[in-house]
């Protein structure tokens, strides 16, 4: 209802016009204006808010170090960088490892998630691309793109592929980071015994070697990646050692009444012959890999040579 003039003051008592008077001298703000009043009489210490890029963890927390024991009374691991050299913070003290859950996503897709508390629900995903003669994976950061975003190369969160080598035997695989240049910063080679052997000794165990930078290399010949061949013939010829690369291959199972066997420390449930430790030259078991169940989950568990 709209009230002119004459019939507001005629309709307000005495009593009501001192409430519209005081009304009228004081100002009104609106709940954004209140807002923004109290935010510009915030001082400054409490309004600026360290910015965390998120890689490897949901929210940002203290710097880890090898002598931090925030977490230790717990025994629960932090999740690692996922760029980063794991710490001490970041293994399990059961295993030793990195744990790590690899699940399969219908045909063409798999999400790699750390197993940690404070870790996000995935961390990596890895899409095949179907257009490709050879096998390819195109790798990009779930913690930086999310779930729903579009998995392209030209996308912010694309890391990286796992491509085989057309010009290798099949089996022989490169792995490039996201650069324009396509450094290449490990190859692998995937022994498949041929069908005929398959036939007629079973499902051996598979074997593989890979070949990567050391960790505490500052040579950047091989990070150079001018040829992508470059790591696979260091891996083929033996070369790796003066290169300053670290390689590893599968450990030997134990052949023990009628099976092979790995000790994965619980790790690993179902039998399979792509189930595998990788170790490096000193018999130091740096990687392990196996299934979980008759789906689609598998552990996948690293760390950092010593």
């Amino acid at each position: 209802m709209y009230l002119g003039r004459k019939e507001c003051v005629d309709s307000f008592s005495s009593h009501s016009t001192q409430q519209l008077t005081k009304l009228q001298t004081k100002p009104m703000l609106s709940p954004i204006s209140n807002r923004l009043s109290q935010t510009m009489s915030t001082p400054k210490r409490e309004m600026e808010q360290p910015i965390v890029q998120r890689i490897g963890h949901p929210s940002p927390r203290p710097k880890q170090n090898d002598n931090d024991t925030t977490n230790h009374q717990t025994n629960k691991p932090l999740a690692p960088s996922l760029f980063g050299l794991p710490t001490k913070s970041n293994y399990h003290s059961s295993t030793g490892f990195v744990h790590c859950c690899v699940t399969r996503c219908g045909k063409n897709r798999y999400h790699l998630s750390i197993q940690t508390d404070d870790a996000e629900s995935v961390s990596i995903i890895a899409n095949k691309v179907k257009s490709s003669r050879t096998s390819n994976y195109h790798l990009f950061d779930a913690l930086r793109g999310g779930m729903n975003a579009k998995l392209s190369k030209k996308a912010g969160h694309y890391i990286g592929k796992l491509r085989r080598d057309k010009d290798q035997p099949v089996g022989c695989y490169n792995l490039y980071n996201s650069s324009r240049e396509k450094e290449t910063v490990a190859a692998y080679v995937y022994d498949i015994p041929a069908l005929t052997q398959q036939i007629t000794e079973g499902q051996p165990p598979r074997k593989m070697q890979a070949v990567i930078p050391k960790q505490s290399s500052s040579n950047k010949d091989h990070e150079s990646g001018s040829s992508s061949n470059r790591l696979m013939e260091h891996l083929h010829n033996g070369t790796w050692k003066h290169h300053n690369l670290e390689a590893v291959q599968t450990r030997a199972p134990k052949y023990h009444e009628g099976q092979y066997r790995l000790n994965f420390s619980g790790r690993v449930l179902t039998p399979s012959v792509k189930n595998m430790q990788l170790e490096n030259e000193k018999g130091e078991c740096l990687l392990q890999f196996g299934k979980v169940d008759e789906e689609d989950t598998f552990h996948l568990d690293y760390k950092v040579s010593r």
